[in-house]
């Protein structure tokens, strides 16, 4: 009983910097953040947060790990509901107008750490964890065409190709938030488009 009261508080503490670490990453993005940063963000001793973690890069990781296990798990739970797949697709693009907004107007954002982490780690672990963000997405949108292949609404043989046609629409509007030259009308009218492609295929 006492171990289980022990791991328990080990592990509040672990998530509690690594939510102290979140918001270090979200101001400040990756490349200018030290441990001590995080240290004073989530007022524990040096040595305590070196029980947990041992570098700025591994808590970084750990971070964008936890982000991407819970990225839209709201939709994830409405497609068990199976709706009428349009108020699906058009709730599933609204999470996604909602992210890039955000990003638009609040530098209070993990984007820019992201793709500063990205650019400069290139191990096979970071490749790794690339390509598992970009299934996890990829699963979502197909878990998401699903719904319309199963409404007869989505041919099948298209599913593969609009999710990755989505990917690269979400992965190029991402890159122009950061570069401040994405507008919400934009992000309307390429949502729009892609909405009136799909509902019409």
């Amino acid at each position: 009983m006492i171990k289980t009261n022990v791991s328990n508080k080990s592990e509040s503490k672990r998530l509690a910097i690594l939510n102290g670490a979140r918001k270090v990453f979200s101001k400040k993005g990756f490349l200018s953040v030290s441990m001590q940063d995080i240290i004073d963000e989530c007022h524990i001793s040096r040595g305590g947060i070196y029980l947990y973690f041992n570098s700025v890069d591994e808590l970084f990781f750990e971070t964008i790990t936890q982000r991407s296990v819970r990225q839209f798990d709201e939709i994830r739970l409405a497609i068990q509901d199976n709706p009428p797949f349009n108020e699906l697709l058009e709730d599933y693009l609204m999470e996604h107008k909602k992210r890039l907004i955000n990003h638009i107007n609040n530098d209070c954002s993990l984007l820019r750490a992201m793709y500063e982490y990205s650019f400069t780690h290139n191990s096979d672990t970071d490749k790794k964890l690339k390509q598992k963000q970009i299934n996890a997405t990829r699963a979502t949108v197909r878990s998401v065409l699903d719904v319309g292949v199963q409404q007869n609404q989505v041919s099948s043989e298209k599913v593969k190709l609009i999710s990755d046609n989505f990917m690269l629409l979400i992965e190029g509007m991402s890159i122009l938030t950061l570069t401040g030259n994405l507008k919400e009308k934009q992000i309307d009218e390429q949502f729009d488009m892609f909405y009136k492609e799909i509902i019409h295929l």
